[in-house]
C-alpha cells in the first residue's frame, strides 16, 4: 500500500453510524503507519546552507537578541503566536474513568488537527502525569513561554475546577477549557437557535442542567449570563440550592448564588416536571421517555453525555421533544466543541488577547448560531455541521472584535481581515506570508530576522490523515471514532507508541540559561534556537520534535516537570542550560525516565568533536590515543567531549576555564563537575593560563567565547597543530588568521566556513537510532560509534584540510548515524523492540527524498 494513499474511503453506503468494528481496524492500522496523526515540520525547506544558515546559526542568533531586547517580539518571531498547547491528565476521558495521560494521547492529536484544518493553529498536546493540581498548575505555568494560548481537555473534576481558575487568574495568556468554555459556548449557541424552533424566548425558558462538573456548571453559568429565565443544575443528588447542606463544593456553592433562585428541591424527575429545556453532562440512560413525556411543550433535550446519551433521539423523540441533540456524529444536531476552539482561539492569537472574558463567550455563541440560516434551521439543523467551514471564520471575528471591545486585546488587528483570512487559508491551505523585505545580498542576521518575522517562526504541526469529509472525521477525531485507541491504550500503555506520535516526537527543553554565545537570555529569547533544532530533527531524520521552554532556572523543577511530560515524548533533548545545572538535569532524568534524554550541548558537541579529530588524525597522521589536546571551555560541551575522548582512551587532556587551568587540588571556586574533571585530566599537573596550557599540544578545541585565542598561542603549539574554535556566533579564531599563525586545520561551528563541527550534524540521526531501537538511554558506545559513522562519511579521496567533516546538508549522515547507534543498541542489548539498522537508515533515506518515514504497512 502506498504511503500516499488517501486515508479510508468512504463507500456511498457508509455514513458516520455504520462504524463497524472493521472500519475502526482500520482505522488503528492508519494511526500505527502514520504513528500518530500530527507531525511538526519546517515552514522553509532547507534547500542548502545558506537557508540553514537563516534558519540554524549564525543567523538565529539576531530574532534571539530581539525578543532578549523585547519578550512580546516572540509571538511574532516564533511559532509562539500561532501555537496552543492541548493540556490534559487523561482524567476526564469520554467516561473512560482516569485513563491517563497516554491514553488521552491520541484523543488530543485529534484536537490538534481540528485547530489546524479549520484555524490554521498549530496546536501540540501536552499531556501530563501530575500528583496533584497544584503540580499541574504549575507546570502550565512553566511551560507558558512557548505557547500563545492554553487549551485544556478532559480534565476530571473536581481537579478541573480549580486548576482552571487558578491558570486563568494566574496566566498571562489565554487559558480556555473546553469542556468549560467550549461547551458552554456550544450548547448557547444550539439553545439561541432551538428556541426559534419550538417559538419560545430565551428569558422564558426552565432549563435543567443535569451534570454539576466542569461542563453543567460553566453552561448554566452561561446560560444565565446571556439571560436565560429559570436555571436549575441537578447533581446525583438532586437540584443544587443555596445552603443544600450535603455534597457541595466551592463551585457549587458559587452556582448556587445564580441559578435555582427559589430553591427548589428534589430529584432530576422532579426538576424536570414543566422544564422547557434538558441540557445533560451526566451519564448514558438516565432519562427516561416517562420524564421527557412530564416536561413543557415542545421540549428541547440536548443529551450530550458520550459516548452513550441520557436518552436516545428517537427515544425522547417519540416521548414528545421538539429538538434533540447529542453530542456523537451519528445523530443530526451534534454538539460538539469543535464547532468553538479553532475559530475562538484564531481571535484570541490574533489580536493578542490576554484573556477570555464572558463577552467573548457569548459573542461566539451567536456567531455559530447565526452561521444557521433561517431558510435552513429545523428541528434537525439548530448548529452547524463540524466540517462547515463558515464556522470558525465566524466565530474568530467575533471573539476579535468582543476582545478589541473589552480591552483584552494587545494588538489593534481588524476582525473582518481576520475572518478573510481564515476563508483564505480554507482554500489556499496554507497561511499567506508577507512579501520578502531583504535580498540575498542583504547580511545574513538581518536575512534571519526578516524570514522569521514574516513565517512567525519556522515550524509547524501538520496532519498526517487530513479531514476530508464527515466519515474521516467521525471515524479518527470525534467520538465515536475517537475513543477506540483511548481505550486500547487505556488497557495496554505500551500501545502509545503504535498509535500516536509519542514513539517519535521529542522534547526538546531548555530554560534559556545559555544560549548559543548570548548567554543568559530567558525562555521565550531561546525559542528560535529550538525551532531550528526541530526543524534539523525532522528534515535530516524524520524525528518530530517540539520546543519545550520553561519559564524556571530551578533544576529541581526542571527535572520535576520534564518526568511529569515523559507520557507525551519518546524522547528528551535538553539544550542550552548552563553548566553545572545542566550535568545535574541530566544525569536525574537519566536515573528516573524510561525514555531516552540527551543533552545536545554535552553529546551531540562530543560526538561531531571525535569525529572531526578522528579525520585530523588521519589527515595528519596522528594516534588519536596519543592526541595532546587542550580544552577551552568547561562548561557542557567540553566536560562531555572531554569525557567522551577520555572513554576513548585519549589520556592527555587539559581543560582551560575562565579562572585558568583546571588542576587537581586547586578546587577553590570549582563546582563539583569541575572538581571531577580536574581529578580525570591535567595529569602532569600544569598550571596558568591558556597560554600555558597550549605549549607544545597537538589540538585546540575551543568551546568558550569569541576571540579567545591570539594567533600568537597557536605559533607556540606542536607542528601542524589542529584548531578547533567552536564558539558560536563569533570563533575563538578566524580560520585565516589560524592557518597564518601555522594551523594545519581549522574547524568552526558555523555553516558558512569550512569544517563546521556542529551537534546538528548528530542529534537527529542519534535520535533516530534511538527511537526506533526504542532504549532507555543513550550510552558512550552509541556516541562512538555515531562519531565513527559520521568521520567515515569523509572518504580517503575526499579528505583534506577544509573536509574533515560532511556538510550540514549532507543527507548521508542522519542515515549512518541512526544505523550506528541501532546496530550498537543491538550488539549490547539494549533494544527493546526488534530494529534492524540497515532497515533504520533506508527509511532515513526515504524520508529525505520522500517527505515521510513510514514505520509498517497497514494490515490487510
Amino acid at each position: 500500500m502506498s504511503p500516499s494513499r488517501s486515508p479510508i474511503s468512504t463507500p456511498a453506503n457508509i455514513g458516520p453510524a455504520a462504524l463497524d468494528d472493521a472500519l475502526l481496524d482500520e482505522a488503528m492500522e492508519y494511526r500505527r503507519l502514520y504513528t500518530g496523526l500530527i507531525g511538526i515540520t519546517s515552514k522553509v525547506p532547507i534547500k542548502d546552507a545558506s537557508v540553514l544558515s537563516l534558519v540554524y546559526t549564525p543567523g538565529v542568533a539576531e530574532p534571539c537578541l530581539a525578543i532578549a531586547r523585547d519578550s512580546t517580539e516572540s509571538f511574532q518571531l516564533t511559532c509562539r503566536g500561532n501555537t496552543v498547547a492541548i493540556v490534559t491528565d487523561g482524567s476526564g476521558l469520554f467516561r473512560l474513568g482516569k485513563a491517563g495521560p497516554e491514553a488521552a494521547l491520541p484523543v488530543m492529536e485529534g484536537k490538534s488537527v481540528i485547530f489546524k484544518t479549520f484555524a490554521g493553529i498549530d496546536a501540540l498536546p501536552i499531556c501530563l502525569r501530575a500528583n496533584s493540581l497544584y503540580e499541574f498548575v504549575d507546570t502550565v505555568l512553566e511551560l507558558s513561554p512557548t505557547f500563545g494560548g492554553i487549551c485544556l481537555e478532559d480534565i476530571a473534576a473536581p481537579w478541573s475546577f480549580t486548576v482552571t481558575d487558578h491558570l486563568q487568574h494566574a496566566s498571562n495568556i489565554p487559558v480556555f477549557n473546553n469542556h468549560k468554555e467550549g461547551v458552554a459556548v456550544t450548547v448557547l449557541a444550539g439553545l439561541l437557535n432551538a428556541v426559534k424552533v419550538v417559538d419560545k424566548e430565551l428569558k422564558d425558558l426552565r432549563v435543567i442542567v443535569n451534570g454539576a462538573g466542569m461542563a453543567g456548571m460553566a453552561t448554566a453559568d452561561l446560560l444565565v449570563s446571556a439571560g436565560a429565565g429559570n436555571v436549575i443544575v441537578c447533581d446525583r443528588h438532586g437540584s443544587i440550592y443555596r445552603y443544600r447542606p450535603f455534597r457541595m463544593n466551592w463551585v457549587k456553592w458559587q452556582i448556587s448564588q445564580r441559578t435555582n433562585l427559589a430553591e427548589e428541591r428534589g430529584d432530576l424527575a422532579t426538576m424536570l416536571k414543566g422544564a422547557d429545556v434538558l441540557i445533560g453532562f451526566s451519564e448514558g440512560g438516565v432519562v427516561t421517555g416517562e420524564m421527557v413525556g412530564r416536561m413543557a411543550r415542545d421540549p428541547i433535550i440536548f443529551a450530550l453525555a458520550v459516548p452513550e446519551p441520557e436518552i436516545l433521539p428517537e427515544a425522547a423523540r417519540a416521548a414528545g421533544a421538539r429538538v434533540v441533540a447529542t453530542g456523537r456524529t451519528d445523530y443530526p444536531n451534534q454538539m460538539d466543541v469543535a464547532l468553538v476552539f479553532p475559530g475562538f482561539f484564531r481571535g484570541l492569537l490574533d489580536v493578542g488577547a490576554r484573556r477570555v472574558n464572558e463577552t467573548m463567550l457569548i459573542a461566539a455563541a451567536r456567531a455559530i448560531a447565526s452561521v444557521v440560516s433561517d431558510r435552513e434551521l429545523n428541528a434537525d439543523h439548530i448548529v452547524p455541521r463540524v466540517l462547515d467551514y463558515r464556522v470558525a471564520p465566524a466565530v474568530a471575528r467575533a471573539v476579535a472584535q468582543a476582545a478589541l471591545e473589552t480591552g483584552q486585546a494587545r494588538v489593534q488587528a481588524d476582525p473582518a481581515a481576520i475572518a478573510a483570512h481564515m476563508r483564505r487559508f480554507v482554500l489556499e491551505g496554507q497561511l499567506s506570508v508577507p512579501p520578502r523585505t531583504t535580498s540575498s545580498s542583504d547580511p545574513i542576521p538581518q536575512q534571519a530576522l526578516d524570514l522569521h518575522r514574516r513565517y512567525r517562526g519556522v515550524l509547524e504541526i501538520k496532519s498526517k490523515i487530513p479531514i476530508k469529509d464527515e466519515h474521516i472525521l467521525s471515524l479518527f477525531y470525534l467520538a465515536p471514532g475517537a475513543v477506540a485507541p483511548a481505550r486500547e491504550i487505556r488497557e495496554h500503555p505500551e500501545k502509545v507508541y503504535d498509535y500516536t506520535v509519542k514513539g517519535n516526537l521529542v522534547a526538546i527543553v531548555t530554560d534559556g540559561s545559555r544560549v548559543l554565545g548570548l548567554g543568559d537570555i530567558g525562555p521565550r529569547a531561546a525559542l528560535p534556537v529550538m525551532e531550528g533544532k526541530a526543524v534539523l530533527f525532522n528534515t535530516y531524520a524524520g524525528v518530530e520534535a517540539f520546543p519545550i521552554c520553561l519559564a524556571t532556572q530551578d533544576q529541581d523543577e526542571i527535572v520535576a516537570i520534564v518526568k511529569r511530560l515523559e507520557p507525551t515524548f519518546g524522547g528528551v533533548n535538553l539544550e542550552d542550560i548552563t553548566a553545572p545545572r545542566c550535568f545535574y538535569i541530566e544525569r536525574k532524568l537519566q536515573e528516573i525516565m524510561d525514555i531516552p534524554v540527551f543533552h545536545d550541548d554535552q553529546h551531540g558537541t562530543a560526538i561531531a568533536i571525535l569525529a572531526g579529530l578522528t579525520n585530523a588524525c588521519r589527515l595528519t597522521g596522528r594516534d588519536i590515543h596519543n592526541l595532546k589536546v587542550t580544552f577551552n571551555g568547561a562548561g557542557a560541551a567540553g566536560v562531555a567531549a572531554a569525557r567522551l575522548l577520555l572513554s576513548l582512551g585519549v589520556e592527555d587532556i587539559i581543560m582551560v576555564d575562565r579562572g585558568g587551568i583546571l588542576c587537581e587540588g586547586g578546587f577553590e571556586g570549582y563546582h563539583w563537575a569541575h572538581q571531577e574533571m580536574a581529578r580525570l585530566t591535567n595529569r602532569g599537573r600544569v598550571q596558568g593560563t591558556l597560554r600555558d596550557a597550549l605549549k607544545g599540544r597537538d589540538c585546540f578545541i575551543g568551546l568558550s567565547v569569541a576571540k579567545a585565542l591570539p594567533a600568537e598561542f597557536i605559533k607556540e603549539m606542536a607542528p601542524d597543530p589542529i584548531i578547533f574554535a567552536l564558539a558560536n556566533p563569533i570563533p575563538e579564531i578566524m580560520p585565516d588568521e589560524a592557518k597564518a599563525a601555522g594551523a594545519a586545520i581549522v574547524a568552526t561551528g558555523r555553516s558558512d566556513l569550512p569544517n563546521q563541527v556542529n551537534n546538528s550534524l548528530a542529534f537527529p540521526g542519534v535520535f533516530r537510532g534511538a527511537l526506533d531501537a526504542r532504549v532507555r538511554q543513550i550510552t558512550d558506545a552509541m556516541k562512538i560509534a555515531a562519531a565513527y559513522a559520521l568521520a567515515d562519511l569523509v572518504s580517503p579521496k575526499e579528505l583534506g584540510p577544509e573536509h574533515i567533516m560532511p556538510l550540514g546538508t549532507d543527507y548521508r549522515v542522519a542515515p549512518a548515524v541512526a544505523a550506528a547507534v541501532a546496530r550498537t543498541a543491538v550488539e549490547r542489548g539494549l533494544n527493546r523492540v526488534p530494529v534492524d539498522p540497515a532497515a533504520v537508515a533506508e527509511r532515513v533515506r526515504s524520508y529525505v527524498y520522500e517527505g515521510m518515514v513510514i514505520f509498517g504497512e497497514p494490515k490487510e
